[in-house]
């Protein structure tokens, strides 16, 4: 099953885009944007098939930032990712897969920032 949703564009400052289980945040980190990846309560964020941001240029940026779980299967604290300077706005897709705390079936989920 996957879950299709629209969220307005982040700004630099620090701010979230709350899309059904995940939410995005972003802020500065020195002279570049640092985005964190949350799950929403009672949903966890699949490890195994690491959450991409495709940007509209076609950069790919991937949520690997974060500890894992001892088997390696979730983010034991939510994932996150640098681009290098500093954005205003950033468009793109963002993939990742999630699961329910009472599921044991991941679902994808694809948010259009």
């Amino acid at each position: 099953m996957t879950f299709l949703v629209t969220a307005l564009a982040a700004a630099c400052n620090p701010s979230a885009i709350q899309s059904g289980p995940l939410q995005v945040t972003t802020a500065p980190s020195g002279p570049d944007t640092r985005f964190t990846l949350h799950a929403a309560p009672h949903f966890k964020i699949n490890a195994r098939l690491v959450p991409v941001l495709e940007l509209a240029d076609g950069t790919l940026l991937r949520f690997r930032i974060g500890l894992r779980t001892a088997d390696s299967a979730y983010y034991a604290e939510p994932p996150g990712a640098v681009l290098p300077g500093r954005h205003a706005r950033v468009h793109g897709t963002l993939r990742a897969s999630v699961c329910r705390d009472d599921e044991r079936v991941c679902r994808a989920v694809r948010v259009e920032i």
